[in-house]
C-alpha cells in the first residue's frame, strides 16, 4: 500500500492498530488515511467467500461443526491479512470544515 499524498510505502500493520479518533496516519507525511469503501467491502466479501467455501467443504467431508467453524475463522483471518496489501487502497480522510463554525 502507498500513501496517496506522499506516495511512500505504508506497512500493513498500520491498519491493524488503532491510532486515535482520526484513524490511521501516514508515518512519513502524517496524512490522515482511511481505506476506500469499495476496496474494503471487496476484501471483506472475498475473505468471507473463501472462508465459507472452506466451511462447506469441511462440513461435507464430515468434519465436526466446531472444527469447521474454527477453520472458517482461521481462513477468514488469513485471507484478510494476505489480501490487505494486495487489494486495499487508501485515501486521504476528509477533514471537517471548521471555517463555518465559530466558538
Amino acid at each position: 500500500m502507498t500513501c496517496p499524498q506522499c506516495l511512500k510505502s505504508i506497512p500493513s500493520r498500520l491498519l491493524w492498530i488503532v491510532s486515535g479518533k482520526d484513524g490511521s496516519s501516514c508515518p512519513h507525511c502524517k496524512a490522515s488515511l482511511c481505506p476506500k469503501p469499495l476496496c474494503a467491502v471487496l476484501l471483506f466479501l472475498l475473505s468471507c467467500g473463501i472462508a465459507d467455501a472452506t466451511l462447506i467443504i469441511l462440513r461435507h467431508s464430515g468434519t465436526p461443526f466446531w472444527a469447521a467453524f474454527l477453520a472458517f475463522l482461521v481462513v477468514f483471518a488469513a485471507a484478510y491479512a494476505i489480501g490487505t496489501p494486495l487489494l486495499l487502497r487508501l485515501r486521504i480522510k476528509a477533514q471537517p470544515d471548521l471555517a463555518g463554525k465559530r466558538a
